[in-house]
């Protein structure tokens, strides 16, 4: 009996994290652990203030909570955010008293965030959990409490098809974890299909740009929008229901290639951003000589869809080529075959030949991706022409390291597009060598999305407006530049260049390439027009973050202390959250009240158009352990 009375106890314990793990969560909640005879602790609202400039925005999140319990209360509080969010500060008010969180590395955060939990002290920690979603753990929050969690933070934003989007996630859904990493997921709970939050939400919006704004919408919402002038607008959402992302998208282009810059004079450094847009229409004209280089997986996991996909692409790749373009075709599986030594005119007999030497593999092998890579950015190539190396392949390697390795360091000007295909890809690889190369992954997993994927992604490498670009500063100190290598201008994908500098604010930034018709083009940047309007300081934060970036996602793939340390330095000097650093408040006064914190889990409504399954999958493996311990205890009760 008391065997079966243990052997119930241990499953419910081993148990409790797996429920916990395996509910991914990505919503604005505080999920308490603790007693039923807490009082929620309910999200009252969400107030966003939001300055974009150009193509840089920098956002205060506001949230406000209350202890609405009779109970001190510890919470954990995960909050979606933009993949590309740069947090740099945090403040959390409690009453009267403004706690100003500090930067630290993740480990030592954590121990004294422990410490002063330990102490009786309320506490704060703010961690990041993934890309795109960060972990607060708040400490001693007395009933009656009132407490606004303040964010900052910066990012950079992209633009999609030529339009600009910036995004303010609010709620995302119950996740479906059958697949992924689920550690370091909490599990939160959602409202029911017809449940209501008196959570409110609202954004007040300022955008600024060195271009003129060509349009600006709000997408999910009903926003007043103001134009001031040209180049700014306000945009106002009222207070609303927190079930949707806040979306806006603004055009910048012009029909010509349009450029601007802008400069931050700090106390100490100095940081400047050019930003080089696309024209909007692109004719035949603005498109430079352009080379190819296909690499394409032929090894045996290719066999079947993955190569009949890589070889319809190659067909509408290879027919769109205009006379004065050039190509190469290089296949890899154990070993490397090139069709030819040098590029190859794209008409039509060196067509049918590459062809044919595509068309007569079919996917056997292994897959020597790195000797592949080599050989295909040691082919020649002429001067003054686009190159791009187009990689197809399901990525089935173990030499990620070496690969992001080899493209951080060895592209050589080459633009480097990857496109995954395949019903279960190595994304590790794909969307890796697609953020060291600056460039957008493709991804295709199955035969339907096939048509799309290759207009998606021929678009995607068919325009380059201007190549062999560099950047020369005369009589204006630069330095510490991101990124490294610049690739070559593309439609619809701006050029953005930030860096440091030093002295005064005087001289020239001078941005040449080559242009469609073969022509040299050179446009200078007066700095002294820019440093009218010195106070960006967002800027500091964006070039930390854009250094981080260059380097996190390595040291995580690879594992290099050296990487690491270099991040994590970065992250404490511009106190910026990393994978290796947080930020951790303290009140240094013990709270009066020394019962034991108890918790309580908030419910949040549901995504908009999202229903209460949308989450759900065949029963997990902690489904089964919970039916085991349901048996283990009838069985109890029957032995009674």
């Amino acid at each position: 009996m008391k065997t079966l009375h243990n052997t119930c106890l241990a499953l419910a314990i081993a148990a409790a994290p797996l429920f916990a793990a395996n509910d991914e969560s990505a919503s604005p909640y505080f999920q308490i652990h603790g007693d039923h005879r807490a009082d929620v602790f309910p999200l009252k609202e969400t107030h966003a203030e939001v300055t974009v400039a150009g193509t840089i925005a920098e956002v205060t999140l506001t949230q406000t909570y209350t202890n609405d319990g009779e109970t001190p209360i510890d919470a954990t509080y995960l909050f979606p955010a933009s993949t590309g969010a740069a947090v740099n500060g945090m403040t959390m008010t409690i009453g009267e008293r403004v706690l100003t969180a500090k930067i630290r590395e993740k480990e030592q955060a954590k121990r004294e965030f422990e410490k002063a939990k330990a102490e009786n002290k309320s506490a704060s920690l703010l961690s990041q959990q993934r890309p795109n979603l960060f972990q607060m753990e708040v400490a001693r929050i007395m009933p009656g409490d009132v407490v606004k969690l303040s964010l900052r933070y910066s990012e950079l934003i992209k633009p999609v098809g030529g339009t600009y989007e910036f995004v303010l996630p609010t709620a995302i859904g119950p996740r479906f974890t059958g697949e992924g990493k689920t550690e370091g997921f909490t599990a939160n709970p959602h409202l029911g299909d017809h449940g209501k939050t008196p959570s409110r939400f609202s954004v007040d919006l300022k955008i600024a740009t060195p271009l003129p704004l060509r349009s600006l919408t709000c997408t999910q919402h009903e926003a007043k929008i103001t134009y001031l002038d040209k180049s700014s607008a306000s945009l106002e959402l009222a207070p609303t229901a927190p079930d949707r992302d806040f979306i806006v998208r603004y055009r910048l282009a012009d029909e010509k290639i349009a450029s601007g810059l802008m400069l931050h004079q700090g106390d100490g450094e100095k940081f400047f951003l050019l930003q080089v847009e696309p024209p909007a229409i692109v004719g035949e004209r603005d498109i430079p000589a352009r080379d190819y280089v296909f690499l394409i997986d032929v090894s045996g996991s290719m066999h079947g869809f993955p190569i009949n996909l890589a070889k319809s692409l190659f067909r509408e790749l290879i027919g769109n080529l205009r006379p004065t373009d050039t190509f190469n075709v290089v296949l890899f599986s154990g070993g490397s075959e090139v069709l030819s030594s040098t590029p190859l005119a794209a008409n039509p007999a060196n067509i049918e030949k590459a062809t044919g030497l595509l068309s007569r593999h079919s996917g056997s092998g292994g897959t020597q991706l790195i000797e592949g890579l080599q050989t295909a950015i040691a082919l020649p190539t002429g001067k003054d022409i686009s190159r791009s190396l187009i990689l197809i392949t399901d990525g089935y390697i173990s030499a990620e390291p070496e690969a992001f390795e080899l493209i951080r360091s060895g592209a050589n000007g080459t633009n480097v597009f990857p496109l995954g295909v395949g019903s279960s890809v190595n994304r590790h690889l794909i969307e890796g060598l697609a953020h060291i190369a600056g460039n957008e992954s493709f991804v295709v997993t199955n035969s339907s999305e096939t048509q799309d994927a290759v207009k998606r992604f021929r678009d995607a490498v068919s325009s380059p407006v201007l190549t062999g670009i560099t950047v020369k500063s005369e009589g204006f100190q630069s330095s510490d530049l991101q990124p490294a290598q610049l690739p070559d201008l593309f439609a619809n994908r701006p050029l953005t260049l930030i860096g440091k500098w030093n002295g005064e604010p005087e001289g020239t930034i001078a941005l040449s390439g080559i242009t469609g018709d073969g022509r040299s083009y050179t446009q200078r940047f007066e700095v002294s027009e820019a440093a009218a309007n010195p106070e960006n300081p967002a800027l500091r934060t964006l070039w930390a973050r854009e250094t981080v970036r260059s380097l996190a996602d390595y040291a995580e793939l690879t594992g290099k202390q050296s990487i690491i340390d270099e991040v994590t330095e970065i992250g404490l000097e511009y106190e910026l959250l990393t994978p290796y650093t947080s930020f951790v408040a303290i009140d240094e006064r013990p709270r009066e009240d020394t019962s034991p914190a108890v918790p309580v889990a908030q419910a949040l409504p549901l995504p908009k158009g999202v229903c209460s399954g949308a989450g759900g999958s065949v029963p997990e493996p902690n489904t089964f352990l919970m039916i085991a311990l349901v048996l283990v205890a009838t069985a109890l009760l029957r032995i009674r």
